[in-house]
Parts: C-alpha cells; structure tokens; sequence
C-alpha cells in the first residue's frame, strides 16, 4: 500500500531577505484523499519520523541545503483534526547568498512502531507539494 502526504501551499514562492533567518519556512501537510481512511495511522507514524529540508539552486542545479533537520508539529487550529506543518529554521550559510532556489521536505518513517494488522509506512517518503516550491532570497 502507498501512502502519499501532500504539502498544502498557498504560495508558489517563499520570499527571505538575504542574511536573514526570519521568517521560518512553514508548509501544512494534507492528505491527498485516496487514504483518508488511514489518517490516524500516517499521524501516529508521523510521531516515530524524521523530517529533512533540502535546497536545490536553480541556476547551478547545486545543492544549498543537503538534509538538514527539520521539524514536525502540530498545527494550532480550532478544528478537531490534527494537522502538521513542516518547519525548517534558517540557518545565517543557508540565506547568505541571493538566488532561486527549489526546495522540498523529506520525512523518514522510522518503522519502530508494530501494531497487530497495521502497516505503518516505514521509509522515505520526499513530499509532494502542489505546486514547486520556489525560494526566492534576496
């Protein structure tokens, strides 16, 4: 079975001055409908992952960013559903330099979780987004 998450962004780019690390990099995951049925056990393997930002200059198509630690939380909403957003906090290398750049989320199912007839994903899983998410440092 395939388990697909999906990145809900309002923005195609994501605009950062250069030399700053604020504002933080946000993006809200949503399921894409095919799984619906199977939230709760993507949202419990989302407890035992790991999440990763990578960063790709589009000029250069050379890495920026390689894997650096990101983090998953919980989304403060007034509905009874939890939702995630992705984080990545900048660091002062990752926006010295002006430029377009792709960037994408990675989470890594760690896979220690069991559970009698559940198949929680175990892997990694490069999110999809929408759209392409486009870093724009100036």
């Amino acid at each position: 079975m395939r388990y697909q998450v999906k990145v809900k962004s309002n923005m195609q780019e994501f605009f950062i001055n250069k030399g700053s690390v604020n504002p933080v990099l946000e993006m809200e995951l949503t399921y894409d409908g095919r799984y619906d049925f199977q939230k709760s056990i993507i949202n419990e393997a989302l407890q035992d992952s790991e999440v990763f930002f990578s960063m790709i200059d589009e000029e250069t198509n050379i890495l920026k960013i390689s894997k650096a630690k990101a983090n998953i939380v919980l989304a403060n909403t007034n509905s009874c559903e939890e939702k995630y957003i992705l984080q990545y906090n900048w660091k002062p290398r990752d926006v010295a330099k002006e430029g377009v750049f792709k960037g994408f989320f990675e989470i890594v199912f760690n896979g220690n979780l069991t559970s009698e007839g559940v198949n929680y994903p175990k892997g990694n899983l490069r999110v999809p987004i929408e759209e392409e998410l486009r870093v724009i440092i100036k």
